[in-house]
């Protein structure tokens, strides 16, 4: 099989797949089963029984990994992910999940067919009109994607994205992965047509591919036994451009918002991912913490210069890859237990601990390119189970029936960074503890207690002053009454 892709070859697909004889369109990465730069094999076997093929798993069981940030010391990932995000039910049988697997293959293959063969290609070609009205109204089809021009300029802009695609790794830099990422994106895009593709997009399906092959690595190097035969199709990496399609795409129906613009109806049009950003500002961190929201206003700090790239990459940029994933494994994790999955509202939860986790910094300046850059330049986050779990605890809050009055009943900010203003902002962070060091987490609280009981005794003694005046004027007024 060819993977090459020659400039002035009009029979190759977009990144070089090619039919086989059964019609089939796969890459052939049979030769990374045994080795794949930069990936550490990551399977267990006994696991996979346990959870992914347990009828009556209880989904709880998770949630003390996930807080944690432990969930990859199942060596699992991508499995648990097509749990999280629907592609299997728990309940499925074996029979049923294997189904449901070959029938999403077979769908990608179809696609595949219909917008990556050369004859698709070819026929566009023969409809080409003046391409100088290729953008005019009367140029326009149902299908837009039968232009020729509509899909290679397409495909340029996906090229540029993908040949800089974590080109520090040199499992991006190989030209399977490539086509493979370029393939995913090609056909997501022309399958949504009204969304095509948009930056940022490269960088989620990269971490897919990332966890595809840990685990698929991982279950290539198990010994031959009865065991791994029966669950060999799972992993069968002829299928590898399949099966990561299936999770991207599950992932992107839950985060699709995040690259849309507006009903034209609306008389401002302009990106949905504007008034999620704008909800993040006004309303959450508005409940959350009033001084940082005060302070953000004044200093007129736009938001949206990074947080549309914090939102549209979940985070991708602003972690270590193997945080992200952390991340990821917290979101995902989230959007199953949801009701409402309109979008990943965790994100917007996540976004709001950020804030916290830089709060005394951004304080600090009184310009708006300093608060900027240090949210551009997001700092290393030495406990991210406890950045998650804050997270968790700010969704609680906002997802109360009385957000006020839920922060009346949780009175004090104590973050891992030591005690803020606790009279302007609810405890999120105080039952949060680093299990990797209990020393730290008993000074750290000894010491944020004795701040909080002064605080306590001052606002106490306060209250009670103020209390004490009330009853007096209420007894002045009933005496004159």
């Amino acid at each position: 099989m060819n993977n090459n892709i020659g400039e002035d070859d009009d029979d190759l697909l977009i990144s070089g797949a090619r039919n086989n004889k059964k019609g089939q369109i796969n890459l052939d990465l049979s030769n990374y089963s045994c080795n794949i730069p930069d990936i550490t094999p990551s399977f267990d076997l006994n696991n996979f029984k346990k959870y992914i093929l347990n009828e009556n798993l209880n989904i709880n069981e998770f949630q003390e990994l996930i807080l944690n940030c432990q969930l990859s010391s199942m060596k699992l990932r991508f499995s648990v992910w097509r749990l999280f995000l629907g592609i299997f039910k728990i309940n499925d049988s074996l029979e049923q999940k294997i189904n449901k697997l070959n029938q999403n293959r077979l769908d990608y293959q179809n696609l595949s067919k219909q917008y990556l063969q050369a004859e698709t290609k070819k026929e566009s070609k023969r409809s080409i009109r003046n391409p100088l009205l290729q953008n005019q109204q009367e140029q326009q089809k149902p299908n837009v994607w039968n232009n020729f021009f509509e899909i290679n300029h397409l495909k340029s802009e996906i090229k540029k994205d993908v040949d800089r695609t974590h080109q520090d790794k040199q499992l991006f830099q190989s030209l399977k992965i490539k086509n493979l990422l370029s393939n995913i994106l090609f056909i997501w895009s022309v399958k949504n047509p009204t969304i095509s593709y948009r930056q940022g997009m490269n960088e989620l399906a990269a971490n897919v591919i990332e966890v595809y092959f840990t685990e698929a690595q991982g279950f290539n190097n198990l010994e031959d036994n009865d065991d791994k035969k029966q669950i060999a199709i799972f992993f069968d990496t002829k299928f590898a451009e399949e099966d990561i399609f299936q999770l991207f795409e599950q992932i992107m129906n839950a985060h699709v918002d995040m690259f849309k613009h507006t009903p034209e109806s609306q008389k401002k049009q302009q990106l949905i991912i504007q008034n999620r950003i704008q909800k993040i500002y006004d309303q959450y961190l508005k409940i959350i913490d009033i001084t940082l929201f005060k302070h953000l206003k004044v200093q007129d700090v736009e938001l949206s210069v990074f947080l549309v790239r914090w939102i549209r990459c979940m985070f991708t940029r602003e972690f270590h890859v193997e945080d992200s994933l952390k991340v990821w494994d917290a979101i995902f994790y989230d959007y199953y237990l949801t009701e409402d999955k309109q979008w990943l509202l965790l994100v917007d939860c996540i976004v709001i601990a950020m804030f916290v986790y830089v709060r005394n910094q951004i304080l600090e300046k009184d310009d708006p390119n300093a608060c900027l850059k240090r949210f551009l330049k997001y700092p290393p986050v030495e406990n991210l189970a406890q950045l998650i779990q804050a997270a968790f605890s700010i969704k609680n809050v906002l997802q109360s029936a009385n957000p006020e009055q839920a922060l009346l009943q949780d009175q004090f900010l104590i973050t891992f960074l030591g005690s803020r203003d606790v009279s302007k902002s609810p405890k999120i962070f105080q039952n949060v503890k680093n299990p990797e060091f209990p020393d730290e987490n008993n000074k750290l609280l000894e010491a944020i207690n004795l701040k909080q009981q002064d605080t306590i005794e001052v606002q106490i003694n306060q209250a009670q002053l103020l209390l004490k005046a009330l009853n007096q004027e209420i007894q002045y007024r009933q005496i004159n009454q």
